[in-house]
């Protein structure tokens, strides 16, 4: 028997998940697909979570479409971390004559080398790594003979995440979401964060793009606030609102910032920072001292940051949109520490001010000996 296995945190699962599922079930031929919500998710930040129970049952009504589908409860039932080697132990134990296919989206496999016990993955299961683009061929040497256990599959993309689906509570066309999810969202109203009124804002002011990652720093920061004991709603807050003024036109940020510095002047990057919290403390949208602080520095960092200053700083690094080359660096180090993130951060954005004779604001130069002296770091 063929099985594959597809997991996720499915926080909801919405029809980009059921077409990668058909394609894959599809390209390979698969008698069983399993669909298996994750417990607590080990390789990213997630955001925040509808309990378990509900998302299986969302999973349960989105992927109820097709007889090949089968929706397992195994990872939820265990209670702790989910490691994917695990959950593939258990299944070739269950199924021990059958070849074992383990399903991800392609941006999954840039990372996959640094995974728990990539290697023993790779020997329970084929994986299969969805792509979205015609053509998909990445380099995959660095896997060796293992290589041959990965398989590229080509489907047909949707634009959908579940964040746009959690930011919208579900009220979303069909063709994105399946409309028995969008109703039990609405009848267990799930992902009504009290931020509404703020997303109203800022849909004015910034563009899509923009708004997606105003977005993601919101959720990221509200799971960093959770695991450090700041303010889950500050940070939600404070993430949302912390590039208000990105898209503004220049004459409109100066005209918010009379006392810039001749080198800020100059620095056009920080400009939003500054503006940011300049425009949320005009105009009374926001008043909390914390908040403003954290929007104020989120660019530049600065020495001494509060706690909800370093997680919004942190948070805009590590977000979900963000891809840059280093970013799981980042994102396991936050894990560690706060500061092992920022001393991480601030050294990288020195070297690359420097590298290319841009203009370094004082506060991030603060911000980085702040971190030296942190860990009693000195070089001379």
């Amino acid at each position: 028997m063929k099985i594959g296995v597809f997991g996720g945190t499915f926080n909801p699962p919405h029809n980009g998940h059921v077409r990668l599922a058909k394609a894959a079930a599809d390209e390979l031929k698969l008698d069983k697909l399993l669909v298996i919500p994750s417990c607590i998710p080990p390789h990213k930040i997630a955001a925040k979570l509808a309990d378990g129970q509900e998302r299986l049952e969302m999973c349960r009504l989105a992927f109820g479409c097709d007889p090949r589908f089968e929706v397992s409860p195994m990872e939820l039932e265990r209670g702790s971390r989910s490691y994917t080697v695990e959950t593939l132990r258990e299944l070739k134990a269950l199924y021990p004559d059958s070849e074992l296919y383990f399903i991800v989206g392609s941006d999954m496999l840039e990372s996959f080398d640094k995974w728990y016990l990539w290697q023993e993955i790779l020997s329970l299961s084929v994986l299969c790594a969805a792509s979205r683009e015609d053509g998909y061929n990445p380099d995959l040497s660095r896997f060796g003979k293992l290589a041959e256990r990965i398989k590229i599959i080509t489907l047909d993309p949707l634009e959908v995440s579940s964040t746009q689906i959690r930011n919208s509570a579900g009220e979303v066309s069909p063709e994105l979401l399946d409309p028995k999810v969008a109703a039990y969202i609405r009848e267990h109203g799930l992902y009504d964060d009290g931020l509404n009124r703020y997303r109203e804002l800022l849909r004015g002011k910034l563009n899509p793009r923009r708004l997606f990652h105003s977005e993601c720093v919101s959720e990221c920061a509200g799971v960093l606030a959770e695991r450090y004991g700041a303010s889950v709603e500050k940070a939600r807050l404070a993430g949302l609102l912390h590039d208000v003024m990105k898209n503004a036109p220049a004459n409109e940020q100066l005209a918010l910032m009379p006392d810039i510095t001749p080198l800020e002047l100059l620095n056009t990057k920080v400009w939003h920072q500054i503006s940011g919290e300049a425009f949320l403390r005009q105009n009374g949208i926001v008043t909390d001292e914390e908040i403003l602080g954290a929007v104020r520095w989120h660019t530049t960092g600065k020495a001494g940051m509060t706690l909800l200053e370093k997680i919004i700083y942190v948070a805009d690094f590590i977000s979900a949109d963000r891809d840059y080359k280093d970013v799981e660096v980042v994102r396991r180090l936050a894990y560690i520490s706060l500061e092992h993130a920022i001393l991480y951060t601030s050294r990288y954005t020195v070297n690359k001010m420097v590298s290319q004779d841009l203009l370094l604001h004082p506060a991030t130069v603060e911000c980085y000996n702040d971190m030296l002296m942190h860990f009693g770091i000195q070089k001379g």
